[in-house]
């Protein structure tokens, strides 16, 4: 009786805090790992409950030292001895799951990739503005099992978090897009009271393709399959009432940037190569009447910056120190730019520098980010009402702002 009543006891304080994680109040240093979440570190009926269980291990510890002396005194055969220690692990770790201790928590997605991050606002019908929710998508880790997951999206209310807020994506509130299917990561724009998805698509062509969402994500629709190649992840902005697509052509035809634009999403015109090749695909923001695009240059992988007026040509390149080999990350405030990357070198942190001009760049400081090694990984930049927010994969899914 007193075991039944130490578990119910022990389940609901674990219900409790898996509740509390979810709705998304748990900030970066109550975090353990990525794979364990913290209860309470002490109640009354943890100490009674554990009591069984570390003198089920210290027994067990007892028989594993005694069967090991056995063996060799009487020469048993070493089969016998892996069954003998095999059971009581067995049993031990089946009377701490009865008791709800050592839960793991359930695993946030995963990508390999960069995700994309999204905040917009749009009216309703009566006219009032109303905010919609954050929206990130990436391409989910292949299960082995299965074969290469869709793309799968993550919404989040940012008025329901604290200022700053980390937290990582659990997986039983993603959303497939419609069944689609990327090797590479996506890209995401909020323009004209909607959402843009673009991917690169699975088949040989790997030709890029476009959907529209008018509800926050809920549903998307409108899907459009440009006919142009990339084996990299793209990127949209919106910039002087037009939505820009930057791509990287593929390494056979140089991988250079392009970059096009649309008033409605559907029609694409403007089409420009830049005479600059990069590594990986590029990034785009707007700052007020600027569209930057920052790409990693093929050769010496360090990072690029180019500015455009009217979204064709682009000039006042800068040459940065920093290097990475994988897509950057551009996002903007009311006064400063920012561009984040994975270090290429060492743990792969990631980094930030903030600009006014996109010509002078200063290092910022990544304490607004998680300890390490949680701060690692490809990033992805989105400018909200209430500051910068930050998405990353390291490979777990993370989100955390207000970071500037």
């Amino acid at each position: 009786m007193a075991i039944l009543l130490c578990a119910s006891h022990t389940k609901s304080k674990l219900e409790r805090c898996s509740e509390i994680r979810d709705n998304g109040y748990w900030e970066a240093e109550e975090w353990a790992n990525d794979k364990y979440f913290k209860c309470p570190k002490w109640h009354p009926a943890r100490f009674f409950c554990c009591i069984p269980i570390w003198t089920i291990k210290g027994i067990r510890k007892m028989v594993h030292w005694l069967l090991y002396m056995l063996r060799f005194t009487f020469k048993l055969p070493r089969f016998l001895l892996c069954i003998a220690y095999a059971v009581p692990l067995a049993i031990t770790t089946w009377f701490g799951k009865i008791l709800g201790f050592d839960m793991p928590a359930t695993r946030g997605p995963s990508s390999p990739f960069g995700p994309a991050v999204a905040y917009g606002r749009h009216r309703i019908h009566d006219g009032e503005e109303r905010s919609t929710p954050i929206i990130m998508c990436w391409t989910e880790t292949a299960d082995t099992g299965v074969g290469s997951v869709g793309l799968r999206l993550r919404y989040e209310q940012l008025q329901y978090y604290p200022s700053p807020f980390h937290n990582t994506i659990p997986h039983y509130k993603t959303k497939s897009v419609d069944g689609e299917v990327s090797h590479h990561g996506p890209a995401l724009a909020f323009f004209r009271d909607r959402f843009f998805l673009a991917w690169i698509g699975k088949e040989k062509a790997h030709r890029i393709n476009i959907v529209q969402s008018y509800d926050g994500g809920d549903t998307w629709a409108n899907k459009l399959t440009l006919d142009i190649s990339s084996t990299s992840s793209p990127a949209l902005a919106a910039f002087k009432n037009r939505l820009c697509l930057a791509w990287r052509s593929k390494p056979r035809q140089g991988s250079y940037l392009n970059i096009m634009s649309s008033a409605d999403g559907m029609k694409w015109v403007n089409a420009t190569k830049l005479p600059a090749r990069a590594v990986s695909g590029p990034a785009l923001a707007t700052m007020g009447s600027t569209l930057f695009v920052a790409w990693s240059d093929k050769d010496s992988h360090r990072l690029c910056v180019r500015s455009s007026q009217d979204g064709i040509l682009f000039d006042n390149e800068v040459i940065l120190d920093e290097t990475t080999d994988v897509r950057p990350a551009l996002g903007t405030d009311e006064k400063y730019l920012y561009l984040s990357w994975k270090e290429k070198r060492g743990d792969g942190l990631i980094k930030i520098l903030r600009s006014r001009t996109g010509i002078d760049w200063h290092k910022l400081p990544a304490t607004p980010l998680p300890a390490s090694p949680l701060n690692s990984g490809n990033p992805a930049l989105a400018s909200s009402g209430r500051g910068l927010i930050i998405g990353w994969a390291n490979p777990t899914l993370h989100i955390a702002g207000k970071i500037y």
